[in-house]
């Protein structure tokens, strides 16, 4: 199984009879060339003259029909704030922060939603239609979330156990692309049959060719059709260029807690690499979920990223 996901801008070039033709503004410039060039009845005064124009058009169509916000998330200590997702409120249309909090968004014109800041250590942050549309450069602040940690009890004989274990092996799997263009999480969905900390996250590498890339590791409570995020730190790993199987063990540097009949989703996701590559690991057949990072839109897949929870039973 593969996920890739594309960044390209398309034209949508309406036809007589109802259908569309999706293509991108270079090769509709170079169709109309294949057109002039073929119709000998048209003199070079006439085919230049109709290139120049057909050229302003296509730049033309595609200057109005969207707006490009730029900007940086910041904290309250002025620090740039990390792979803080940006997107329209309601709608498909998001992106991701770079590590240094920096981002530009494209958005076509005719849209006037709030534009909404998320990270999992910051509360939301909503910015009207009104200051982001004057064109400027956007320098955002997002405030610390206030967080009430859970008392955490193990019984001194309590031994580390699996607590999301792996089922039935599937074929390879791999993310594709420049990291930070993907904005798509993977993983499988469980069901916590007791009350548990965890204490290991564990995911194995078959190949990657990304020069360096960093993982996000997240986990959500699935409360009907809303995703809440239960972490209260980012989770990340930085992976470098490697043919051999890898497999790596992170610790959450915090009490994640896991309560008994309760539905969870993890996820992998690539938030950032130098350049464009590909990252295979195994795949297991079980209830999994591909989710869009920046509208929150899920879809469910028989298959996913083998990823394991180890951890402690908690004390009642």
């Amino acid at each position: 199984m593969v996920l890739t996901t594309s960044n390209k801008s398309y034209l949508v070039l309406n036809i007589t009879d109802g259908t569309a033709l999706y293509t991108s503004p270079a090769s509709f410039l170079f169709y109309i060339w294949g057109i002039i060039i073929n119709n000998k009845r048209y003199k070079m005064k006439k085919t230049t003259t109709f290139l120049l124009t057909a050229l302003a058009a296509v730049l033309s169509f595609t200057a109005l029909a969207q707006t490009t916000i730029t900007g940086r998330i910041f904290n309250e200590r002025g620090e740039g704030v990390e792979y803080a997702t940006v997107s329209l409120e309601g709608d498909t249309i998001g992106t991701l922060a770079d590590a240094q909090g920096h981002f530009n968004l494209t958005i076509p014109n005719g849209k006037n939603n709030n534009l909404v800041i998320t990270h999992v250590s910051y509360d939301r942050a909503s910015i009207p239609f009104s200051s982001y549309s004057v064109g400027k450069p956007l320098s955002i602040i997002v405030k610390d979330k206030n967080v009430k940690l859970d008392e955490v009890v193990i019984g001194k004989k309590n031994k580390m156990k699996t607590i999301l274990g792996k089922k039935l092996p599937g074929p390879t799997a791999s993310f594709r692309g420049k990291g930070q263009q993907n904005w798509l999480e993977w993983g499988p969905t469980f069901k916590a049959k007791k009350n548990w900390v965890v204490s290991d996250i564990f995911f194995t590498i078959k190949k990657s060719t990304y020069s360096r890339c960093v993982l996000s590791f997240t986990i959500y409570e699935i409360r009907g059709k809303e995703y809440v995020n239960i972490l209260n730190k980012p989770i990340y790993k930085t992976v470098t260029k490697t043919t051999q199987k890898t497999k790596l063990a992170i610790q959450p540097n915090e009490n994640v807690i896991l309560k008994t009949g309760k539905q969870y989703y993890v996820s992998v996701t690539i938030v950032d690499s130098d350049e464009s590559g590909m990252l295979e690991f195994n795949s297991q057949f079980r209830s999994c979920i591909a989710r869009r990072l920046s509208t929150g839109k899920t879809r469910k897949l028989p298959a996913g990223p083998i990823i394991t929870l180890s951890g402690y039973e908690l004390s009642q």
